[in-house]
């Protein structure tokens, strides 16, 4: 299945854990829960959401996004309660070059308990065995080690810093880069 097929039929994928789906206008109050945790936002490329309009906003862009067939994003939901925890899926795609990039947020009420690592797994599959990339990317802010060892445990290899590749409010940061190829069969 192409890139745009995926985007127009965005699939719901299952993990032993979760669940990712389309992020929808019930989710706002979940995402406001974490995504104003200035702990969660600490290492995002987004600030703190400081208002439920905030949220809002980020669950229209999803929504509206997912009727342009521009995103391969998913809402991350928890299978035991039903509760949205975080957004993972693909951020940048190059379909010329075979090549994606994930990233993932979680409610910290999940890190450390390895739902990152299944996730980013999955990712990993989903995007060699069905988007038939050759190439997946992961960056994370320089300092952000939990980040990078989600990246690690998926099979990720370090392969530099990108200096001042990311901006946030006014300041430009560094991050690290981690990828792994498609195994040549």
């Amino acid at each position: 299945m192409s890139v745009e097929e995926l985007m127009k039929n965005l699939p719901v994928i299952e993990t032993e854990r979760v669940l990712l789906r389309k992020v929808s206008e019930e989710d706002v109050a979940d995402i406001f829960e974490y995504a104003s945790n200035p702990n969660v936002a600490r290492y995002a490329s987004w600030s703190n959401h400081n208002t439920l309009e905030d949220s809002k906003r980020v669950v229209d862009y999803y929504v509206n996004a997912y009727k342009s067939h521009s995103c391969l994003i998913w809402g991350v939901v928890n299978k035991s309660d039903n509760k949205l925890i975080g957004t993972a899926g693909y951020v940048n795609i190059n379909q010329n070059s075979c090549r994606g990039e994930i990233g993932y947020t979680l409610n910290e009420a999940f890190w450390g308990k390895g739902y990152a690592s299944e996730i980013a797994r999955k990712l990993v599959d989903f995007g060699f065995s069905s988007m038939h990339l050759h190439r997946i990317e992961g960056i994370c802010h320089v300092d952000n080690h939990p980040s990078v060892r989600v990246m690690e445990k998926v099979g990720m290899e370090f392969e530099g810093i990108l200096r001042g590749y990311n901006k946030k409010e006014d300041n430009f940061y560094d991050v690290k880069l981690y990828a792994i190829l498609k195994e040549i069969e």
